[in-house]
């Protein structure tokens, strides 16, 4: 059967199937990792996803140096259903290699498409989509915001896809195996798990098993496993794992890169890529973008999705509800794609339309009666506000009179502490004074001295009315001898300096004396200063 048949009866059968939606407000794309995700692009959307890296490549046993270039692209469109898209991939790569040869280096260059693939990707299975039955639906999920985070073990259970796509290579390509077909086939099957949390953001965990090249003699086998956490509203990060298993090349390459969503139709990124070997080890670095046109135009209807997510969060509400919000502003977005960065709604066609105006008159009136419930709830909130603001104030004012009583009572006491100490000093001094009583033993002993000093007087007195007849003899005997007269000049003149130091001493005592005698005056003095107005206060205290 001819690539072109099998197309038209793959596409002839998913007609007869319902639809379900795979169409987002924002670009649904599958950069900057090389997994697909399990949800098509929508209903008559076209996608470009191109990116360049360059990057370097070691190979140890061949003693290599490669650098490299290339380009990778894809070409993806809804067609005819939601679940159904049909996508190109490929790569166009460059490489200068530098291997040395003896004591020679060559340098060599190749430049092909590492590979082109067309394909068609269907939607299996779709966890996230509206039950046929409507009045399965829990309304108490909308009023419960614990009943809609809490954790849910069908959560676990993933969306599926198939893929089936043909690969194209040109004779003698210097990046494929030499022997390789020009036509074969690659299959993929595809599995995401979309997680949405109100504080920590959305998860998505993306996995692809793949099937390549089966008909040729060198078929390789792999597997991509990519997580993707989106920060806020316009950027997201990833992280992916990468394995490969074939005859002609293995590998292990670990990416981590990111996205920032720069209107609802483009999309920027960037990532890097090592691997864990060094036959050859790999360093690579990309940039990249994708852009859609939309054409979708479809009317679309929440899912199911929608209704586990809830009604938004009450402070939302607060700020953002009227009465004429619509279904689709009731209600958080859902989103479908591994780097979607706002929830968007999935979608699904009724049966019947009057299905939805009940379901809408329904809302309306669940809507009255849950506003009316929150008015109450917020009133409530007030006057709990309310009573426990003047608690508060209450519990300040009794707290600042508590701290006023509690300062006057250490005033007090500080006051008390003042006055013992004011009495310890004083007994203190009464005390020094009565130790002071010893300064008059010490006036005594100095008069005792000074009586001394005037006998010495006395002595020196009759020594000197006995001198003049002493003279006359020295005179004579000076007149004899020189010798002797200069002897008794020495002894004058050291009798002269005695009594000098006598007269000295002499008026040093009497100076001491007065001066004890001026202390005790002034103690007393202070002493009775003291006690006068120690009586003076008790007076006033009593």
């Amino acid at each position: 059967m001819s690539p072109k048949s099998l197309l038209l009866l793959v596409s002839l059968f998913l007609l007869g199937l319902t639809a379900s939606a795979q169409y987002t407000e924002k670009i649904n794309t599958n950069r900057p990792g090389t997994s697909q995700g399990a949800f098509s692009v929508g209903n008559n959307v076209l996608q470009l996803e191109g990116g360049f890296g360059v990057g370097k490549e070691k190979h140890k046993l061949f003693d290599t140096k490669t650098n490299t270039f290339n380009f990778d692209y894809a070409i993806r469109y809804g067609l005819l259903i939601e679940q159904l898209e049909i996508n190109l991939n490929g790569s166009f790569r460059t490489e200068g290699i530098k291997q040395t040869v003896g004591a020679n280096e060559e340098k060599i260059r190749r430049t092909d498409f590492e590979y082109n693939t067309i394909g068609v990707k269907y939607l299996i299975y779709d966890p996230y989509k509206k039950p046929k039955d409507q009045d399965s639906i829990n309304y108490d999920e909308l009023k419960s915001w614990k009943e809609r985070y809490r954790f849910k073990w069908k959560n676990l259970v993933p969306a599926v896809s198939a893929y089936v796509g043909m690969n194209y290579v040109n004779t003698d390509n210097a990046f494929t195996f030499p022997n390789d077909q020009t036509i074969s086939p690659k299959i993929v099957l595809m599995t995401q798990n979309n997680w949405w949390t109100s504080n920590a953001g959305s998860w998505v965990l993306v996995t692809n098993l793949i099937v390549d090249k089966v008909t040729t003699d060198n078929p390789a086998y792999g597997w991509i496993i990519t997580s993707t956490h989106t920060l806020n509203d316009k950027w997201a990060v990833f992280g992916e794992y990468q394995g490969q298993k074939s005859d002609f090349y293995s590998d292990n390459i670990l990416r981590l890169g990111g996205a920032y969503l720069f209107n609802k139709d483009l999309q920027i990124d960037a990532n890097i890529a090592t691997n864990f070997k060094d036959t050859p080890s790999i360093f690579r670095v990309s940039v990249g973008a994708s852009y859609r046109f939309d054409w979708h135009n479809k009317d679309e209807i929440i899912e199911k999705p929608g209704f586990e997510s809830g009604i938004k969060n009450e402070e939302e509400l607060n700020n953002k509800e009227s009465d004429s919000l619509s279904i689709d502003q009731e209600f958080e977005e859902i989103e479908n794609d591994s780097l979607k960065l706002e929830k968007t709604p999935f979608i699904n066609e009724f049966e019947d339309s009057s299905i939805r105006d009940a379901m809408e008159q329904d809302l309306d009136e669940r809507r009255t009666e849950q506003r009316l419930e929150r008015e109450q709830i917020e009133k409530e909130k007030q006057d709990k506000k309310d009573d426990k603001k003047f608690q508060k104030e209450e519990r300040r004012r009794l707290k600042r009179e508590a701290k006023e009583a509690k300062q006057v009572e250490k005033d007090r006491i500080k006051a008390e502490k003042e006055k013992q100490k004011m009495i310890e000093d004083i007994d203190a001094e009464l005390d020094k004074m009565e130790q002071d009583e010893g300064v008059d033993d010490e006036l005594k002993k100095i008069d005792d001295e000074l009586k001394k000093l005037e006998e010495m007087e006395k002595e020196v007195d009759t020594e000197k009315e006995k001198e003049p007849e002493e003279e006359k003899k020295k005179v004579e005997e000076e007149e004899e001898d020189v010798d002797a007269a200069y002897d008794k000049l020495q002894k004058e003149q050291a009798k002269a300096k005695k009594e000098e130091e006598k007269r000295r001493k002499k008026e040093e005592k009497k100076r001491l004396k007065e001066e004890k005698k001026r202390q005790k005056e002034e103690e007393k003095r202070k002493k009775a200063e003291e006690k006068k107005k120690k009586e003076g206060d008790d007076n006033s205290e009593g």
